[in-house]
């Protein structure tokens, strides 16, 4: 090649790795290699497709999370959800037929299946009604079995509770055959026994009675099996026959000895069936139940046999 001729253009020629020279700083030492962070030609595209397509992919997963949201939310709510969530209906409303002033309860006429025949002259005006409930329902409806044919309704309150108890019941009559009540606070439960029908004479079958009308006069007809001193002295007791109860005439000795009644005396009885009049009392201990009758004079018994 000539002086000013140019070389001709090709390939270039690949550096030659230059190596130290025997001897010198750095001799029998590998170079390091440089690495380029420089795309490579054509690289730069690669790169791109790579980016694009972890934003779709993540547009897709965003995507993806909306919809499940979407589907967590029922198109339709169950019929027992729905019953679960609804609202309670508001009972109707109980129409109340206007009333007189309420008078004191010793003023109202007692009505009950006894006096049925009292019913129609106590029309429109305030009771006291002694019955036996059939049934009783959520919107206050009574049915009486006693007395027979006669309902009740509340104006305010369920009488569901009320089914086969025996009341007292304090209202106002409508008709012979309903009777109108303000509310629950109206309806008294009675023990059974309150209903019976009182009696001139009791006796030994009527225990049960007795301990109802304890603190009343009542008389009592009955055997004498007995007759003895109390323990403090200061009653006599003449004690009846008897199964359910102890029936025992009490007298206090100071007042009977004013009428010559003692202990003497009254031992005479036994073995007599005797009338005894007294206030009634009660007493119970453990599974002993004993029914006084409280007298206090001669004239309070009769020897009948």
């Amino acid at each position: 090649m000539t002086v000013g001729q140019q070389a001709p253009q090709g390939t270039p020629a690949k550096p030659q790795l230059q190596t130290p020279p025997p001897g010198s700083p750095g001799a029998g030492q590998v170079p390091p290699t440089r690495v380029s962070l420089a795309p490579t030609p054509g690289g730069g595209n690669k790169t791109w497709i790579i980016i694009v397509g972890l934003i779709a992919l993540l547009g897709l997963a965003v995507g993806g999370m909306m919809a499940m949201t979407k589907d967590d939310v029922p198109k339709e709510v169950s019929p027992e959800v729905v019953a679960t969530v609804a609202p309670k209906p508001r009972a109707k409303k109980r129409e109340a037929v206007k009333t007189d002033e309420r008078p004191l309860k010793k003023e109202m006429a007692e009505l009950s299946s006894k006096n049925r025949s009292q019913f129609e002259e106590n029309v429109g005006k305030w009771v006291l009604l002694f019955g036996e409930v059939r049934s009783g329902d959520a919107e206050g409806v009574l049915e009486f079995k006693s007395p027979a044919g006669v309902t009740g309704q509340l104006i305010k309150g369920s009488a569901e509770h009320i089914t086969g108890k025996h009341v007292k019941v304090i209202g106002w009559m409508l008709t012979e055959k309903k009777i109108q009540i303000d509310g629950v606070f109206d309806i008294t439960f009675v023990n059974p026994v309150d209903l019976l029908p009182k009696k001139d004479v009791y006796t030994s079958a009527d225990g049960e009675q007795l301990v109802s009308l304890r603190n009343k006069k009542a008389t009592f007809q009955g055997k004498v099996k007995e007759v003895r001193i109390s323990g403090d002295k200061k009653n006599i007791y003449v004690i009846f026959e008897g199964e359910s109860h102890d029936f025992y005439g009490s007298g206090k000795i100071d007042k009977l000895k004013k009428d010559e009644v003692t202990e003497e005396t009254l031992k005479e009885l036994v073995g007599k069936t005797v009338k005894l009049k007294g206030k009634l009392g009660y007493s119970k201990k453990e599974n002993n139940e004993r029914i006084y009758i409280n007298f206090d004079e001669k004239e309070d018994y009769e020897v009948i046999e």
